[in-house]
């Protein structure tokens, strides 16, 4: 039932608002599995929650009493989740009790991602409340995480090493990530004062973790999601910040301070090749997926604003094999920017033909996909039929489809030198495809 109830028209269906408000009811003495999956089951029950507002107390009740419980506290965090993602104007008069939760998060006994998602939960809800009162509430539900990370600035190394702060960046990053009130022209963003004060914090944290690049990558995905939150309102933190990586730059192996720095092209360069470094390092793709998308969210703006100077330097052939190497990532913000990044590389030699820098861009993207077009094409499909998940594929289609819209003739042809090398028979003997199968499939793509 958990499984298909969030498939369920909840329009007009009475029996479903019935099924809730009975298991609600459920008694304590039922045994743990039972209640387990229950909640499992009010939670995918969301969206019926949302139509029905009136049960969205005693359903509340019900996983707060259950968020107490060891075994069920997880599973009854993730439920909340559900509930202010698709509830969030219902749940806005629940904020000071989600608040409170969140303050006292280490006091159930969460899993991570289960406290994270609380977080962000309690944060798109905060988004609902009115202007006015967005920033204290920020900051309230900041301070924990603030205060456990000025206490770990204070403490001295043990036995050579510093305590882990990634938790608490994880926690802000989800935080900021998620609080996007509405605001209009003119209004100043209820969250810039909070993001200010917090940004001594977060310089300090880096500083002190500059060796260890695990924390400087989570401490800059922190940062990038709180430039992204106050978005003009940033711009007085822009100078600080630059002025870090630069130092950063040339004593650590870092790049995901590059998301800030958009306007300064010279950085792209400079922070490219300490970034492969990385990344060619034994499982470094996939160890440092933030890197990766912030690479290519910088990439793909440089594609979009600067096409012929990026198109032209050396730094292009990096960036595609890396690319392509890279959409092997079952990470979804990493594959995703990857994706856009070869999306928007193609198009840029076939969108604004009216203007005097087409024919420039046409040849410069012609000599890249005569270069890597066979092995982007062959990459694709193979990741599409043996390792990505489903969500990725409309990225991968679109992709596909810029590269054949660009130069139909040799899309044809790397396409079909890929199905040919594709394996035909199972170890076993058993056929996974025939001929017939994929000349029907190269014709139903190209034509």
């Amino acid at each position: 039932m958990a499984s298909i109830a969030k498939n369920v028209d909840p329009e007009n269906n009475r029996t479903l608002t019935e099924v809730l408000e009975q298991l609600v009811q459920l008694p304590d003495t039922v045994h743990i599995a039972v209640r387990y999956t229950s909640i499992e089951l009010v939670g995918e029950m969301s969206e019926v929650v949302d139509r029905n507002p009136c049960v969205l107390d005693p359903v509340l009740n019900y996983l707060m009493k259950s968020l107490r419980e060891k075994p069920l506290a997880s599973v009854s965090a993730k439920a909340i989740h559900n509930m202010c993602s698709m509830c969030r104007d219902h749940m806005s008069q629940h904020f000071q009790v989600l608040l409170d939760i969140a303050r006292s998060l280490d006091y159930f006994s969460l899993s991570s991602d289960a406290a994270v998602e609380l977080l962000k939960g309690t944060a798109l809800v905060l988004a609902r409340l009115p202007l006015e009162k967005i920033g204290g509430s920020l900051s309230d539900l900041c301070a924990v995480q603030v205060i456990a990370l000025k206490k770990m600035i204070s403490l001295e190394p043990t036995n050579g090493k510093s305590v882990d702060p990634t938790i608490w960046l994880d926690r802000l990053a989800v935080i900021f990530r998620h609080t996007n009130p509405v605001v209009q022209n003119g209004q100043s963003h209820p969250c810039q004062k909070v993001i200010q004060e917090i940004w001594p914090v977060l310089s300090q944290t880096l500083n002190k973790h500059q060796a260890d690049n695990r924390v400087v990558e989570r401490c800059c995905r922190c940062l990038r999601f709180a430039v992204r939150c106050i978005g003009k309102g940033s711009a007085s933190l822009l100078q600080p910040l630059v002025t870090q990586v630069c130092i950063l730059t040339y004593t650590c192996v870092v790049t995901s301070f590059a998301s800030v720095c958009l306007e300064e092209l010279k950085k792209l360069f400079a922070l490219c090749m300490p970034t492969f470094q990385l990344l060619e390092q034994p499982n470094g793709l996939r160890n440092h997926p933030d890197t990766v998308d912030d690479l290519f969210r910088l990439a793909t703006r440089f594609i979009q604003r600067s096409p012929v100077i990026l198109l032209s330097s050396q730094v292009i052939i990096h960036l595609i094999q890396c690319a392509i190497a890279a959409t092997t990532l079952d990470h979804r913000d990493a594959n995703c920017s990857v994706m856009k990044f070869i999306r928007d590389l193609i198009h840029t030699g076939i969108t604004s033909d009216h203007e005097d820098s087409f024919e420039v861009r046409k040849r410069l993207v012609s000599q890249a996909m005569e270069q890597h077009g066979q092995q982007l094409v062959t990459q694709l499909i193979h990741m599409c039929c043996f390792c990505l998940p489903p969500y990725t594929l409309p990225d991968v289609a679109e992709v596909l489809w810029e590269a054949m819209h660009f130069d139909h003739p040799m899309f044809c042809s790397w396409l079909e030198n890929t199905l040919k090398g594709l394996p035909k028979e199972m170890s076993g003997g058993a056929v996974t495809v025939t001929h017939k199968q994929l000349t029907d499939f190269h014709k139903q793509v190209t034509r």
